[in-house]
Parts: C-alpha cells; sequence; structure tokens
C-alpha cells in the first residue's frame, strides 16, 4: 500500500468510525453482529443476562424490541419465528415519562406493596393490548387513565390474585398455539432513583424470573449488570443459585472485538472492503443488505485471518522488533481490564483516536503504533468517565495510589484506606456517601467476618478494576483505568500529564 492509499483509506475508515458508536441502538440488520455467547444469551430459555457496561446489554433488548429486526434475529436464534409480542420494561425512560411509576407512587404504597406483586403488575400492564386481543380479561385500570399508577398499583395490591390469574390464562392461550410473548426488562441500575428499596425490588424481580421459567408462552429476560448479582442480599431467596448458575454471560472475545470492528468499517468503506476482497477473496455471503465477508462473521473467527488484516493497516509490531510486542495482541491487552475483558464501546474509542492520530501524509501504514498508544490512553479516558457514571466511589478508592507506582503492596494500600479522608475510613466513606445517594453499597455490609478494607478490595478486583498479584500480596491496575487515573506503572504506558 502506497501512501496515497493509505492517506485515502484512512480518511474512509475515520469517517466511519466517527459516525458509529458500540452503543447506537439496532436500526437495520447490518447493525447486528452475532458473537456464539450472545446468541445464547438471545435465546429465549435464557431469562437472565449479566454484562459489565459497554458489553451490549441495552444494544441487545434494543434489537430485541425492534419488530423491524425480528426476522433477522429469527435467522439467527432458534424460536424466535414463534414471537408474536415483544414488550420491554425499561428503567432509562425519561423521568417525565409515565411508562413506569415513578417514586411518588410507590412510597404511597410501600409497606403494603410486595415487589413481586410491581413487577406482576408491570408485565401484565406491558401485555395489556395482547391480553385484549386474545380474551383475556385485565381488571386492573389502565396507568394512563385518570387514576395513574397510583389506581393501578393499589389495585394489584388488593388483587396479587387476579394478576397471577390474568398472566396465567395469556401463557395458556400462547402456549396452546404455539406462540410465545416476551417481556424484557433492561437499565435496572437506573431504578435506584426510582424505587426507595430498589434491592428488595431487584430480588422481588429475580424471584418471579425463577418462577417464570417453567412458562411456555410467557417469557421474561432480565438483563443485567454484573455486580448487581454480586450483593448477598439481591440473591437471598431459595434456588437463586439456579438462576445465577443458568445465566449466559455477555462476553467478548479478543477475535470478536477484531471482527465486530472490522466489519463495521467494512460497511462504510469501498476501500475496506476491496482489502478484504483481494486478500480472502470476494465475500460469498449475503445475509441481508450490506457487506458480509465470510472472515469477519464466521464462528469462531479465524485469528490468523484478522491478524493478516490488521498486519494490512499497521505494521505488526509495536516498536522495531517482536519484543516490544506484536500489535494484534499488544492493542487488546492494554485495553482489557483485570479480568481480560474489552467491550466493543472501549476499542471503537481507541479505534477512532488512533485513526484521528495517525493522519501522516506520507505514511504508508494507516494506522501507527505510537497513535494506537495514543489510542489506548484516550479509551481510559473514556472508560474512567462511564466508570464515575456507575460507581462514582471507584475514584476515592483510588485515590490511595496517587503518587505511588503500581504494583503496589496490599498491606501498603490498606494502610491508606484505613487513614482514609480527614480520618474517616475510606470504605466507611463509600459507605456513607453510597447512602446519601439512595444507591446500592457495593459490597455485603452485614458481613462481619471480613475487614472492611479487603472488601472493598475484593469488589475492586471483581470489577475487574484491580488485579492481585504474587500470591495476592501486590495490587496492580490494568491500563484500562490506571491511564485514565494518571497512576504511574513501572515500565509501563505512561499516563498523560
Amino acid at each position: 500500500m502506497n501512501s496515497q492509499e493509505a492517506t485515502q483509506l484512512r480518511a474512509e475508515l475515520l469517517n466511519v468510525a466517527q459516525n458509529w458508536r458500540s452503543e447506537d441502538k439496532p436500526t437495520q440488520p447490518t447493525d447486528i453482529f452475532f458473537p456464539p455467547a450472545h446468541v445464547r444469551a438471545l435465546a429465549l430459555d435464557r431469562p437472565l443476562v449479566i454484562g459489565m457496561r459497554g458489553a451490549g446489554k441495552s444494544f441487545w433488548s434494543e434489537a430485541l424490541t425492534n419488530e423491524s429486526l425480528q426476522p433477522a434475529l429469527s435467522k439467527v436464534v432458534k424460536g424466535f419465528d414463534k414471537l408474536r409480542f415483544v414488550g420491554s420494561v425499561r428503567w432509562d425512560v425519561d423521568a417525565l415519562s409515565t411508562r413506569l411509576p415513578d417514586r411518588t407512587h410507590l412510597e404511597k404504597l410501600q409497606d403494603s406493596l410486595e415487589p413481586r406483586v410491581l413487577w406482576l403488575a408491570l408485565v401484565l400492564n406491558e401485555l395489556r393490548s395482547l391480553c385484549e386481543a386474545r380474551g383475556v380479561v385485565i381488571g386492573m385500570p389502565d396507568p394512563t387513565s385518570d387514576g395513574g399508577w397510583t389506581e393501578a398499583l393499589r389495585w394489584a395490591d388488593r388483587n396479587p390474585d387476579a394478576l397471577t390469574r390474568s398472566l396465567g390464562q395469556i401463557n395458556l392461550a400462547l402456549s396452546q398455539s404455539g406462540e410465545v410473548a416476551l417481556v424484557v426488562f433492561d437499565a435496572l441500575d437506573r431504578m435506584q432513583g426510582r424505587l426507595a428499596h430498589s434491592v428488595d425490588y431487584l430480588r422481588g424481580l429475580l424471584q418471579l424470573l425463577l418462577d417464570a421459567r417453567q412458562l411456555k408462552g410467557l417469557r421474561l429476560k432480565v438483563f443485567l449488570r454484573e455486580d448487581m448479582t454480586n450483593m448477598p442480599s439481591v440473591l437471598s431467596f431459595p434456588d437463586a443459585s439456579k438462576l445465577v448458575n443458568e445465566a449466559v454471560h455477555l462476553k467478548w472475545t479478543r477475535e470478536d472485538i477484531y471482527a465486530l470492528h472490522w466489519h463495521k468499517l467494512a460497511q462504510g468503506s469501498k476501500g475496506f472492503q476491496k482489502l478484504l476482497s483481494d486478500t480472502f477473496g470476494p465475500p460469498q455471503l449475503q445475509l441481508s443488505d450490506g457487506f458480509w465477508h465470510e472472515v469477519l462473521v464466521q464462528s469462531p473467527p479465524d485469528a490468523g485471518k484478522l491478524t493478516e488484516l490488521l498486519k494490512l493497516l499497521a505494521p505488526p509490531y509495536m516498536g522495531s522488533s517482536p519484543t516490544k510486542g506484536h500489535v494484534y495482541t499488544w492493542w487488546y491487552k492494554h485495553l482489557a481490564d483485570g479480568k481480560d475483558r474489552v467491550s466493543p464501546r472501549t476499542f471503537a474509542a481507541s479505534l477512532k483516536e488512533a485513526l484521528q492520530a495517525s493522519q501522516k501524509p506520507n505514511s504508508t501504514s494507516v494506522l501507527m503504533p505510537a497513535d494506537i498508544q495514543h489510542g489506548v490512553r484516550a479509551a481510559s479516558d473514556a472508560r474512567v468517565e462511564e466508570l464515575k457514571e456507575d460507581y462514582f466511589w471507584v475514584g476515592t478508592a483510588l485515590a490511595a495510589f496517587n503518587e505511588r507506582l503500581t504494583p503496589i503492596t496490599v498491606k501498603e494500600i490498606y494502610g491508606v484506606w484505613s487513614v482514609g479522608v480527614d480520618g474517616t475510613p475510606t470504605p466507611r466513606l463509600i459507605s456513607e456517601q453510597c447512602s446519601a445517594k439512595s444507591v446500592f453499597v457495593p459490597w455485603d455490609e452485614g458481613d462481619r467476618l471480613t475487614s472492611n478494607s479487603q472488601k472493598l478490595r475484593d469488589t475492586l478486583v471483581g470489577l475487574g478494576i484491580l488485579i492481585l498479584r504474587d500470591e495476592d500480596s501486590r495490587l496492580d491496575m490494568p491500563d484500562i483505568y490506571r491511564l485514565g487515573y494518571r497512576i504511574r506503572k513501572r515500565g509501563g504506558v505512561s499516563p498523560r500529564r
């Protein structure tokens, strides 16, 4: 590839990258990419789907509820051809929306309304039009009427058996006709600001999910953030372990990440399509409109071919020799968290910034190692900002690493946490901050056998923010967080000043 061709291809790829984000709502079949683990997550008999931030929970819940995408999903996911209705209960709706009850409605009934009854009422209301079409009587008042959710929930509170009966009837009607209705639950982390007793309500939903596994005509699917299943208080009901053990985790392998992004770039770049066809032959697939090359959509992806493709865009090594790291493995490794996970959102941010930084007219490579490093730093900054939204308290915990080089001994960090800020130990300060914001405290406060510093450490390790090394005696931090928090590492990529 000469410098002119590299410049032209780089411009095409940058244009695509700047106009595409992994969290964009899917609107057409070419927006959908199916890693094997995600196909299992869409299966109707898998009610609980767990994922880290950016793993695709909201993407898939949007795809499931988009009627125009059902034919594309039916080609990949068994049983989707039987779907006759898909509804959703999403807690990220507009705060002024009447689609769901707000805190005011629930506070009026908090002493009597059981969490299970709330979820039964929400499911039944979502199925209202389907029930009416199938002749199933719903006694619960319509929340869009003058009485609103207050009257609807009061009725549900007084008539829980009627809720169960109506849902049983619609399940029977659907199963007898060989049809299925699906209700999807998403953005449950957002319900904390709307539900006064959100832990109780979340536990009630999971109990309902467990009980509903045997239904044939009515299916429920919950997308849940991973840390929400780590709280013993949420899972303190019989057989909760069955639900969690059968859950599907939204995972992206290194090859999935590369294949996804090359596939997305190919949709908007004729030059990249030509590069693929010249290297691997013309595409033989036509799953729908768009460019579908089997190298990018085969399952599982071929690491050798994906590596070869990256070598056509960038030098093979991060330096002059393999000792500096192969670009293919280095890029993913330095974007991965402590559990070796990279979200599509993180890679997309890194790719866009790397392309932007690579605007060098005389280069024969589309991407250069120094610019990939720049992309990693930018992705780390973006990831840390996301982290602040979900786990505002992490910055308080990681302040202990300031002015210190990683890895660092666990003993030293415990000492800093025990002193804390103004004499308040860091774990206690975080607990107080969570209580003030009415959000989940991220560890089990009822556990009296484990020190608070260890609970905090284990929580950060569980989230992939810290890594235990040397027989659990030292703490390290992956670059995807370390660079964004401006923490230095011996021999590592230096953070921005």
